[in-house]
């Protein structure tokens, strides 16, 4: 994908041809790798929903991005703000500058169960559930000690 939103917007765009048959009236799945910024799937999930679409749920298949990549261009961005997440967190803070970001990496935290309602309503999805760390890592069947996860609990 190309790193100008504009183009990944329009790649996006051509890529999606609707079948009626299978979106009207239904409840849809989607699962993605990540939401980053979360253009794309507001963008999928209105055109879902404009084709006839009862429900969209939503399952990334990784936990939620709060620290931009340092070593990959899997979340770099200009900034952190970028994030979806971080968008949603500074609304949530308000004027505090420096969040706890570790409260809203733990998946058992009233914190992280806020962020995410806030972003399914933000993106329109009916419902969305993201992956957990610690269950993701245990999937992959590698030692936590060799995986970065750093773009989800900011530890190098």
């Amino acid at each position: 994908m190309p790193t100008i939103q504009s183009k990944r917007n329009l790649i996006a765009k051509m890529k999606l041809i609707p079948v009626h048959d299978l979106i009207q009236n239904r409840s849809l799945l989607l699962i993605d790798d990540s939401i980053v910024r979360g253009t794309q799937l507001r963008e999928t999930t209105e055109f879902l929903y404009k084709s006839g679409a009862r429900e969209v749920h939503i399952r990334p298949a990784c936990p939620p991005l709060l620290y931009g990549c340092k070593y990959l261009n899997f979340s770099r961005s200009s900034s952190d703000m970028d994030l979806i997440t971080r968008r949603i967190i500074r609304e949530m803070e308000g004027d505090n500058k420096y969040p706890n970001l570790d409260v809203y990496a733990d998946p058992d935290s009233p914190q992280y169960h806020e962020m995410i309602d806030r972003i399914c309503k933000q993106l329109n999805f009916t419902t969305l559930r993201y992956h957990r760390l610690d269950d993701m890592i245990e999937s992959v069947g590698i030692d936590r000690d060799k995986l970065c996860t750093y773009c989800w609990d900011g530890r190098e």
